[in-house]
C-alpha cells in the first residue's frame, strides 16, 4: 500500500523549537521545580496560545494603528514573555509559509489563522502584535481538560502516563478547534428566511 504524504507532520526541528519555546514560557510564567519543568516542556505542542482561535481579535489587532496600540496598552508583557511571544510568532509564521498542517498540530491553529499571518511580511506582523500584552495565553491556567491534564498527569514521573496525558490534551485541543466551523454553519442555517423546497434525489 502506498503511503499518503499529502499532509506532512511537523519535523524534528519543529519539535525542537516547540521544546525551546515551552521551556522559555515555563521559565517566564511558572514556579515548577526542575524535573517537572523538563517534563512539561517536552509536551509535543505549545503550552500557550497566540489567540489562534480568536479571528475577531486578530482582525482588530491587525487593522489597528501600531503606535496607538503601544500607547494604549497598559498591560505590557515582561521582557522574557515578550521574547517568547516574538519568537513563537516568528516560528509559526515561518512554518505557516510551508506547512500549515504542522502549525495546526503544534498549536491547534486553524488554516484560516495560518492564512492571515502568512499573508503579511514578518516585520509587519511583529510590529502590529509582537508587543501586545493581551496576545499570549497560557493553556496551563485554563480550567478545562487541557490544563488539568497538562498540570496533573502531564508532569508525572511515569513516562507512559505523562505521554498519554499530553497526547490526550493535544487531541482535545485539535478537536475543540475543529468544531468552530460546523457550529457557525448550524447557527447560520437558523437564520435562513423563507420556505425551503426539498428535492428528492433520483438514484
Amino acid at each position: 500500500m502506498q503511503e499518503l504524504n499529502e499532509f506532512p507532520g511537523p519535523g524534528q526541528d519543529d519539535y525542537d523549537n516547540v521544546l525551546a519555546l515551552n521551556s522559555a514560557f515555563i521559565r517566564a510564567t511558572s514556579e515548577l521545580k526542575g524535573p517537572q519543568r523538563g517534563r512539561l516542556a517536552a509536551t509535543p505542542f505549545l503550552l500557550f496560545s497566540l489567540r489562534e482561535d480568536d479571528m475577531a481579535w486578530w482582525s482588530q489587532a491587525l487593522a489597528a494603528d501600531p503606535q496607538q496600540d503601544l500607547i494604549g496598552s497598559a498591560d505590557r508583557p515582561t521582557p522574557l514573555l515578550h521574547c517568547v511571544q516574538v519568537a513563537a510568532l516568528s516560528f509559526l509564521w515561518q512554518l505557516a509559509q510551508k506547512n500549515a498542517y504542522a502549525v495546526r498540530v503544534l498549536s491547534g491553529a486553524t488554516i484560516a489563522w495560518c492564512d492571515v499571518i502568512s499573508e503579511l511580511p514578518l516585520l509587519t506582523l511583529l510590529d502590529r502584535v509582537g508587543g501586545r500584552g493581551d496576545l499570549i495565553r497560557s493553556r496551563l491556567d485554563t480550567p478545562d481538560i487541557i490544563g488539568e491534564r497538562l498540570t496533573g498527569p502531564g508532569i508525572s514521573a511515569s513516562k507512559i502516563l505523562r505521554r498519554s496525558s499530553q497526547l490526550c490534551a493535544l487531541q482535545s485541543l485539535l478537536t475543540r478547534t475543529s468544531l468552530e466551523a460546523p457550529a457557525k454553519l448550524s447557527s447560520a442555517a437558523c437564520h435562513l428566511s423563507g420556505s425551503m423546497r426539498l428535492v428528492q434525489k433520483k438514484l
